[in-house]
């Protein structure tokens, strides 16, 4: 294989990769779970939710189909489920109906904010907003396009040209999540509140379609 193959094994990889991890809007999304935290608050959960999304991505593409043959399952079942944890998540956050915070109580409310964070950065945080179902079967798809019969080496090349897709997404992700405190807090508390439930909603949007995908390829329908 050529340099230019492994180009187009990289920028391929990006452009599937990049729709259905979309670390812009998952960035979004989490922003309006961690806005309540303080400056080193929000640096100790981005730090975690970014680790968690690189072993979740790099495990995926080192034993995600071993796991898949293991349990005999499916790739449009892990959407389906998937799909019904996204819309569980957004139907909990359209939900709360958690009241304005009084400035007194402030750093007591952010001990208690980050206790729930901290249960929940790896589910539904990391697992499935940031890197979901949609994003691992993607990987799962390019392993198989990526493995070069009778090469290793190629095969070996290709894979760590997926990794480093992985890690520049994840990038993009940690500079959006660092970055969107100040947009947060230009935009105050009524209009953050407004942009959670909005965010909610598309969360549950989103969760619906993977599960729909997921539904679709089981049934071999053509709903979307």
């Amino acid at each position: 294989m050529s340099i230019h193959d492994f180009i187009y094994t990289f920028v391929s990889a990006f452009v599937a990769l990049f729709p259905v991890t979309n670390p812009i809007s998952s960035g979004f999304i989490i922003n309006g779970f961690i806005s309540d935290l303080n400056d080193d608050q929000r640096k100790i959960v981005i730090k975690k939710i970014i680790i968690n999304c690189l072993v979740i991505g790099i495990g995926s593409l080192l034993i995600g189909r071993l796991i898949l043959l293991i349990f005999n399952l499916a790739i449009p079942v892990v959407q389906l489920a998937g799909g019904i944890l996204i819309c569980k998540t957004g139907l909990e956050w359209l939900s709360d109906t958690s009241s304005s915070k009084d400035d007194t109580k402030e750093d007591a409310i952010n001990k208690i904010n980050l206790e729930e964070i901290e249960k929940k950065i790896f589910y539904p945080i990391s697992f499935p907003i940031s890197l979901g179902p949609g994003s691992i079967s993607v990987i799962l798809t390019l392993i198989a396009s990526s493995t070069v019969k009778d090469n290793l080496l190629a095969t070996s090349i290709n894979y760590v040209l997926i990794a480093l897709v992985i890690v520049a997404l994840c990038v993009i992700l940690y500079l959006f999540l660092t970055g969107g405190q100040r947009m947060m807090k230009k935009i105050g508390k009524s209009g953050n509140l407004v942009i959670n439930k909005m965010v909610a909603f598309f969360t549950f949007c989103i969760g619906l379609q993977i599960m729909v995908t997921g539904i679709s390829k089981i049934f071999h329908l053509n709903i979307l």
